[in-house]
């Protein structure tokens, strides 16, 4: 499971808020998960939990989906925290970025790119 939920969080670039807004990360990459389970692997990854008090008289499909559920969100919350404990974080954008006025365009005609300044204009 911790190979599926690592291929998924790396598969993807993400922003500064999708971090930041773990709960919402969280939950949207179990619900991904859960999605692409079989009934098999739910049932095999709850399998060996304890039924809360609360689950009694509910129907057995919705206490395997919120189990199954509350699993899943512990695992993404634990390899996401094992993730960030190592990742590195690089402020503004990519790099390879060039910027305009350095791709050859002519230079600005009242200034030109080795004009010095003059300092008794600048008052």
């Amino acid at each position: 499971m911790k190979e599926l939920i690592e291929k998924k969080v790396l598969a993807k670039n993400w922003t500064f808020n999708e971090i930041s807004n773990l709960t919402e990360t969280i939950n949207l990459i179990s619900n991904d998960i859960y999605s692409e389970m079989t009934l098999i692997e739910r049932f095999k990854m709850i399998e060996d939990l304890r039924i809360k008090e609360s689950y009694v008289g509910q129907l057995y499909t919705d206490v395997l989906r919120e189990m199954v559920r509350i699993s899943l969100k512990a695992e993404v919350a634990g390899t996401i925290k094992v993730l960030l404990n190592t990742a590195t974080v690089n402020f503004g954008g990519n790099k390879n970025e060039i910027s305009e006025r350095s791709m050859g365009g002519k230079p600005h005609k009242e200034r030109t790119t080795d004009e010095k300044k003059d300092s008794s204009i600048e008052e």
